[in-house]
């Protein structure tokens, strides 16, 4: 899983350097975390501020195990454009977004 976050956040980065504007939504219902609170701190201090693209992102969640996840992403980072949300409508709301077709497509399960 760590690899597949590191790879994420590396394709966010690129993606930020040509969209200004770039806002991540990332989808995190029905997922499960594989390893250690402690594994997961190291990753994430292993990345660090100096590598964490400054875009905003939109977690959306419905476990209270990634939601604390989401948190130390946001408490370790410094994020100050990270947010959580437990379904896309509340999500895409934040972004003025609630009445578009992105909401059918987030709400497909």
């Amino acid at each position: 899983m760590l690899n597949d976050y590191r790879l994420l956040l590396k394709e966010a980065s690129i993606i930020e350097k040509s969209h200004f504007n770039y806002t991540n939504i990332l989808d995190y219902r029905d997922t499960t975390i594989i390893g250690t609170v402690l594994e997961y701190t190291s990753f994430l201090r292993e990345v660090g501020k100096k590598k964490y693209s400054n875009s905003t992102k939109l977690f959306i969640v419905n476990s209270p195990r990634v939601y604390v996840a989401c948190n130390l992403f946001k408490d370790l980072l410094g994020s100050k454009n990270t947010y959580i949300f437990s379904s896309p409508k509340a999500a895409l709301h934040h972004l003025g977004l609630h009445n578009t077709e992105l909401k059918n497509f987030l709400e497909i399960n």
